[in-house]
């Protein structure tokens, strides 16, 4: 084959790989296998040669001999874009000659794999003084390829780690293996440094395979909470979720999937996400059977508070005397249980077990003790003045048929309840006598000025000298007085001494 069909077939091969898109196997100009003729090929235009004329150029032979700058710029092969020019050291000699500028030589450096900087320092140090769109393809060229060279180059993860620490630009790309991205997790970890954890994380969650990540991340608990505290912070959920199931901690997450549930923005909605949360991650745990139990409770108390909103909107809507008399402030749903029954006492006290409003039907579904129940009862009965309602919850039938008056809470927290409201001195004196203990209904009387029952109680404890100075600060005419001065003439009574 003639020279110039060598040279043909070299220039349609250099339009192939210069103009394919699929540039990974473009040949570069600094390696070995490019030839004079190749490199003269690449010198179309004189305006090249001068691209870079504002730097110092220094050309020597490959036996380091200076060579003259007219030599240089006669020579016909002279250096192109990468300011590289070829050039023979005789007419007679065909071995060529590198000119290198000052900032080529700065490339190299950064470039030798000695170096340990990052990507970003290689690619800032060129510099472009060309115009030209010629030209700009050169500068392209010309970044690609330090773009190749500087994937080449060996970072350690020390190196990487502590860039990340110093906030220097670093790149994690450049770890390929899975060995080497796991030494570099492993070197975080060492230096205790969350955010380099975090983002060596994510990083091998972008580029390892999802099976292997879940194992990787396993064997490092350090990495599994510095991973979960990152999920919580940006409200990833579901891949919350889905790596507590992965790590077997079951508990943390059912509350996870609760916690979403009662955050839907609607009632039917919360109802509904309930229920699947508690088929799918409470019923089947035997170590939340408690907790299983309190989000069936807590569905069941939504299940019954709709039907009583919508039924009681719609009565206070067709004005409902109770509904006038008492406005409702609030809606009823989503409250507490308690609050709950206290609502379905102030305005469904009287209602049927077998109704959604009862007290009772309430108590019983949700397990309500004796206690909250009374306390609660108590507080809506006397706050709608219903005393006689009062006289039946403390009224039990006893043997053979009779009645006595009983309180699961004591007296005294009856009479503190009753006297919060604003009851009658004698309702509040008719149960202030059943508190048990002479001195502790003696304070009780004292303090919510039921002077009768003072009176009445010191006579018990015959202590006459306090009765008359107690007597002594009465009004006059009051029925405290006359009850205290009927005791003191009295004969039969047996003071003491």
């Amino acid at each position: 084959m003639s020279a110039l069909g060598r040279r043909r077939e070299s220039q349609d091969e250099e339009d192939y790989w210069m103009g394919s898109k699929v540039n990974r196997n473009k040949f570069n100009l600094f390696d070995d296998e490019v030839t004079v003729e190749t490199a003269e090929t690449l010198a179309k235009s004189k305006k090249l040669l001068t691209q870079f004329e504002d730097e110092d150029v220094d050309t020597v032979n490959w036996d380091d001999t200076p060579v003259s700058s007219e030599a240089a710029d006669s020579s016909p092969i002279s250096g192109v874009s990468a300011r590289v020019s070829f050039t023979p050291s005789s007419l007679d000699s065909t071995t060529p000659t590198v000119q290198y500028s000052k900032s080529q030589e700065k490339l190299h450096s950064l470039m030798s794999p000695s170096s340990a900087r990052s990507l970003e320092d290689e690619i800032p140090s060129y510099t472009s003084t060309s115009s030209g769109s010629k030209n700009q393809e050169e500068e392209v060229q010309y970044l690609r390829r330090a773009l190749k060279k500087a994937r080449e180059l060996k970072f350690s993860p020390d190196d990487t780690i502590r860039k990340m620490i110093l906030g220097e630009p670093y790149s994690l790309e450049v770890f390929r293996s899975k060995e080497e991205k796991l030494q570099l997790l492993d070197k975080a970890i060492q230096v205790h440094d969350g955010n380099a954890i975090t983002a060596v994380v994510l990083f091998l969650r972008q580029t390892i395979k999802p099976s292997l990540f879940n194992l990787e991340l396993q064997r490092r608990p350090v990495a599994v909470n510095h991973y979960l505290s990152y999920l919580r912070a940006h409200y990833d959920f579901k891949e919350l979720g889905d790596v507590l199931g992965m790590l077997n901690r079951t508990e943390e997450a059912a509350i996870l999937k609760y916690k979403q549930a009662i955050g839907a923005p609607d009632v039917r909605g919360k109802m509904n996400a309930l229920r699947g949360c508690l088929k799918a991650h409470f019923i089947h745990e035997p170590d939340l059977v408690n907790e299983a139990h309190l989000v069936e409770q807590h569905a069941a108390l939504l299940e019954r508070q709709w039907p009583i909103e919508d039924a009681d909107s719609k009565a206070e809507a067709q004005g409902d005397p109770v509904f006038k008399q008492y406005p409702r402030k609030v809606s009823i749903l989503n409250m507490p249980l308690i609050t709950t029954l206290y609502y379905c006492c102030f305005y469904h006290g009287r209602d049927a077990e077998n109704l959604l409003t009862s007290p009772l039907a309430i108590k019983k579904q949700h397990q309500l003790s004796d206690k909250q129940y009374m306390w609660t009862a108590l507080s809506a009965r006397s706050r709608l003045k219903h005393w006689t309602g009062i006289e039946e919850l403390l009224t039990a039938k006893g043997w053979f048929g009779s009645t006595k008056n009983v309180s699961v809470i004591g007296f005294d927290k009856v009479c503190e309840i009753l006297h919060r409201t604003s009851a009658p001195n004698d309702v509040l004196s008719k149960y202030m006598r059943m508190i048990d203990g002479s001195e502790r209904r003696l304070n009780l009387a004292r303090k919510y000025k039921c002077h009768e029952v003072v009176v009445e109680t010191l006579v018990h404890l015959r202590d006459r000298q306090e009765l008359q100075t107690y007597a002594s600060k009465l009004p006059p005419g009051s029925p405290g007085l006359k009850t205290a001065q009927d005791a003191l003439r009295s004969s039969t009574i047996k003071w003491k001494t």
